[in-house]
């Protein structure tokens, strides 16, 4: 073997892990906006109970970060403007929030409510 395929085969053999997909696998959950519990800094954790048609009995907790995108009906918002939708809902069955978390990094990647 030459130098010159050696030099090739082992430049092939470093890029390859480069070519991989990367994949994040994002879990969308439908829930009753009073089965969330909305902390109260955007670094903090988002509790909810996951719903598919009845509720289930526990409780799932996802971290809020910095890229957690908000959203209030077709408006996107802040953290702030997010929690303050939020508590000013009527408190029952008829609103629902849609929480999308990544499945390997436990983090909130993006919550909306209808307003």
């Amino acid at each position: 073997m030459n130098i010159r395929t050696g030099a090739l085969l082992l430049a092939l053999a470093f890029a390859a892990p480069a070519l991989a997909d990367i994949v994040t696998e994002v879990r969308a959950v439908e829930v009753t906006t009073s089965n969330v519990i909305v902390p109260t800094t955007p670094n903090g954790r988002l509790t909810f109970k996951p719903c598919a048609g009845t509720c289930e009995a526990t409780y799932e907790s996802a971290r809020l970060t910095p890229e957690t995108r908000y959203r209030v009906g077709d408006q996107a918002t802040d953290f702030a403007g997010f929690r303050k939708a939020f508590f000013n809902l009527a408190r029952g069955a008829s609103h629902y929030a849609l929480v999308s978390v990544d499945v390997d990094a436990n983090t909130v990647t993006s919550v909306a409510i209808a307003d």
